[in-house]
């Protein structure tokens, strides 16, 4: 066995022979094959350390090696050593892997017993001859290399350890500051409750005040009559004692009118005393959360809790607001505003009601409050869709806002404020993220209850087209399910037509749910798919004038009729049974270089059929017999797009 190892070269492990793998001695005593020695002499410009002791040798020349013609002589076996060689080798190979060892070197068959820390690599004894040698390559042993890594893996988790007891003992202080200043606020929360109580008492003293001053303004009336009256028949009497009897009726009705008019003069006063008490607790209630920031008192406090502070003096504000006065949110809708009031609700809420064009009476003195405005200084504020809500909230560093759903109703133990979604969407604030980078614009449309044919829209929205830029700064973007929450059957889109400079009108258009088409179309028309029919024109009339007349659009690509191709992969020719073609009929495309492209029907066609149809036009026909007429039909614009919702 042992000679047979001696025959084998210890590099590449296999046999020597008198031709290209002769074997030559290194003048360290060391035998290779003259091939594995030559590879050596290549790789390092000459220079070679033996495998075995790591002796360099330079060498110019293999052929001024001695070859080891004692091995030589061990390679003349005949076929039945080779093989039992061959069987010893298998069998060596199958011991047992020796218990350090990153893995077998697939080159080279060996374990992986060296690491390199230049080439950062697992690399087995051969590896560290040829293509990581001494001189080029820092090698170190596997059992260092453990030592190592156990080093440094336990320096990391001192300083996990370090840092995490750092950031227990910040936490325990700002819990201890958190505790203190709940404290204080409770302590304020009470006082706040003891006025907001005066405040409704003297409120409902006000009330029985002015039922007071009713009856007395009554009884002061009936008195007045019955004067006038005397003072008639006195100036009709003629006998002494007549005018002896009135005379002591007059008197009973001085007392009278003198114990009422001292009752007006302390009712007077005493409501003149109970207003201004209102005017100066409301002065006090207004100030109330102002005053607990004494500067000198949190100047030194962690800005966190200055901004936490501020937030709740904010919200005491607009709770006194919100309570004591009449309040408005304003909006401007294209430039006039809209406005819709603010009443306090139970459970901390204050609910903004439907917007209106009619501004507030002046003579209520009400607060007007822009939206922007508010949702800034309110840290808790919800859309209320149905019986969903979603919470809106600021982003970080950027003046605009976020909606999201919540997973329960708005927290009643704080203050916060609910917006119906209608009001939020109708002030034009509200955009949809698309896709990733991608955003259309939400708003409502009063007219849309007009829709015919079954399309009639869901929620009163209309969810426009994506345009190439982020929403604008004050804005709250909507993340949600585009094809979940928003969308849903039937699907109804709508083409914003416009020629000659002007807008002319919109195409409604309910889809097939059921046709791959109809998500095409519906993709298009919202954008999402980085292509939109936005900015695009209708292509061609065909049968001008006679039955089946249609027009041509959808060229997103180049808007000359040579493109359309298909966004979905795999749009089958035909998906839909075959129907009459009738005026307002959607239909596809049947070149596949222009799948996206879509026709629409203006004239009936009677005994013809359409085997790519996916929608109908349930509103807009009109408009569309008007654009067959324009003189160029590419003059007439999809101006904008969308879905109806």
């Amino acid at each position: 066995m042992a000679s047979k190892n001696i025959a084998i070269c210890q590099i590449c492990f296999t046999g020597y022979d008198n031709d290209t793998q002769q074997p030559k001695i290194l003048p360290c005593g060391h035998t290779f094959c003259s091939r594995c020695l030559m590879n050596l002499t290549e790789r390092n410009e000459g220079q070679v350390a033996c495998p075995l002791c790591k002796r360099v040798t330079t060498i110019t020349d293999l052929s001024e090696l001695t070859t080891n013609y004692s091995i030589l002589d061990l390679t003349s076996f005949d076929g039945q050593q080779e093989e039992s060689l061959a069987s010893s080798s298998t069998l060596a190979r199958a011991e047992p892997r020796p218990p350090l060892s990153a893995g077998i070197c697939e080159e080279h068959g060996q374990d992986k017993m060296f690491r390199c820390k230049t080439c950062d690599e697992w690399i087995c004894h051969v590896c560290t001859v040829i293509e990581h040698p001494v001189g080029k390559c820092s090698v170190i042993s596997i059992k260092k290399a453990l030592e190592e890594k156990k080093k440094d893996v336990s320096g990391q988790v001192e300083q996990f350890l370090r840092e995490f007891n750092l950031t227990f003992d910040r936490l325990e202080a700002h819990d201890k500051e958190l505790q203190t200043l709940e404290k204080a606020f409770q302590k304020s929360t009470v006082e706040l409750e003891k006025v907001l109580g005066e405040y409704r008492e003297i409120e409902q003293t006000v009330g029985q005040e002015h039922l007071k001053v009713k009856k007395a303004k009554d009884e002061g009336l009936a008195y007045l009559q019955d004067l006038k009256e005397t003072q008639k028949q006195v100036a009709k009497l003629s006998r002494l004692q007549e005018v002896e009897d009135y005379t002591r009726g007059v008197s009973h009705y001085k007392e009278l009118v003198q114990r009422w008019t001292q009752d007006m003069l302390d009712m007077t006063n005493g409501q003149n005393m109970s207003l201004s008490k209102v005017n100066q607790r409301i002065h006090c209630l207004t100030n109330f959360s102002l005053e607990l920031m004494n500067w000198s008192a949190i100047k030194n406090l962690p800005q966190t809790q200055l901004k936490a502070i501020i937030d709740s003096a904010r919200e005491s504000i607009m709770v006194s607001l919100f309570t004591l006065s009449t309040a408005y949110v304003q909006v401007m809708n294209y430039g006039h505003p809209l406005y819709a009031s603010v009443s306090m609700e139970v459970n901390n809420t204050a609910m903004v009601g439907d917007l209106c064009s009619a501004p507030p009476s002046a003579s209520t003195s009400p607060t007007i409050l822009p939206l922007m405005e508010i949702l800034r200084k309110i840290p808790e504020a919800y859309a209320l869709q149905g019986i969903r809500y979603y919470r809106i909230e600021k982003v970080e560093n950027e003046d605009r806002f976020k909606m999201a759903p919540t997973n329960g109703p708005p927290p009643a133990d704080r203050f916060h404020l609910q917006f119906p979604m209608r009001t939020l969407i109708q002030s034009g604030v509200v955009w949809v993220m698309l896709s990733k980078g991608r955003f259309g614009h939400l708003t409502c449309r009063e007219d849309d209850s007009q829709l015919k044919d079954g399309a009639v829209m869901k929620q009163g929205y209309r969810l426009h087209s994506s345009v190439d830029q982020d929403p604008p700064e004050e804005s709250v973007t909507y993340k949600c399910n585009l094809y979940g929450t928003l969308i849903s059957s039937p699907m109804v889109v709508f083409l914003r037509l416009a020629w000659c400079g002007r807008t002319r009108g919109d195409l409604i258009i309910m889809l097939d749910n059921a046709s791959i088409r109809s998500k095409q179309f519906l993709m298009l028309c919202l954008g999402d798919c980085e292509h939109s029919y936005r900015g695009t024109s209708f292509l061609s009339v065909a049968n001008f004038g006679n039955p089946g007349e249609m027009i041509t659009g959808g060229d997103y690509e180049n808007n000359d009729g040579t493109g359309g191709q298909s966004i979905l992969p795999d749009l089958p020719p035909r998906e839909q049974a075959q129907r009459p073609v009738t005026a307002g009929l959607v239909s596809g495309n049947f070149t596949a270089a222009k799948y996206a492209q879509f026709v629409i029907y203006t004239k009936n066609l009677p005994g013809s059929f359409d085997y790519l149809s996916f929608g109908r036009v349930t509103s807009g026909m009109e408009l569309l017999e008007k654009a067959v007429l324009v003189n160029n039909i590419r003059d007439v614009m999809i101006e904008d797009c969308g879905a109806v919702l």
